[in-house]
């Protein structure tokens, strides 16, 4: 997206952040499926988690599950529309996360994390036809 004429200088640095990491949250909100009636969950809460949460609630989801052991970031995903905090990771996050959804799991799960143990968490924390995006 253009700006409408040359940014500050000392702008530019997080004009390329935001584009990057809103992109790729909103992005991989899309790929989840997320929208209204959803429950979503995100793994990760840097900041392509915390923009996933943003993407989640501006799509419509009903309920948003932040997954986050750090306590500003929880403050953050609160403020941006998480429903829910889970602080567990691997097979105790995935069961928390069923717990939330009567033993189902999200319909839509982003992994904002981009690694081989926060994507297995993401599809097994993901219901029977849930999709998961990242």
């Amino acid at each position: 997206m253009a700006t409408p004429g040359q940014p500050p200088a000392d702008l530019i640095p997080s004009l390329l952040t935001a584009s990057d990491v809103l992109g790729t949250g909103w992005f991989a909100a899309v790929a989840a499926e997320a929208g209204p009636g959803k429950i979503v969950a995100i793994v990760g809460d840097g900041a392509v988690g915390l923009l996933g949460v943003l993407a989640a609630r501006q799509l419509g989801a009903e309920r948003i599950i932040a997954m986050s052991r750090h306590d500003a970031r929880q403050k953050l995903a609160l403020e941006f529309g998480a429903t829910d905090i889970v602080e567990e990771r691997g097979d105790e996050g995935v069961v928390r996360i069923k717990e939330l959804t009567n033993g189902l799991g999200a319909h839509s799960v982003i992994d904002a994390v981009g690694t081989q143990q926060s994507m297995m968490q993401a599809i097994r924390a993901t219901r029977p036809g849930g999709h998961v995006g990242g």
